[in-house]
């Protein structure tokens, strides 16, 4: 058995995987519900902000995958 030492403290809730793909899986679930900063979340607030007093300005979805072109 191989033993992986990581210097980062990462606090894994589950310590047993059937794959290294459903480790990494894992992790990229705890890494995405990490907190933004407050920079970020102040960015954020400014563009949905945005977004409710100019509507118009936005697509939906389908309008945008109506309006992709692919090369």
């Amino acid at each position: 058995m191989t033993t992986i030492t990581i210097a980062e403290n990462i606090n894994l809730e589950k310590n047993h995987f059937q794959s290294v793909e459903e480790f990494q899986l894992y992790l990229l679930q705890i890494r995405s519900e990490t907190d933004l900063s407050p920079a970020h979340k102040a960015i954020l607030d400014e563009r949905i902000a945005d977004a409710e007093e100019n509507p118009e300005n936005s697509l939906s979805l389908d309008q945008l995958k109506a309006n992709i072109r692919r090369k």
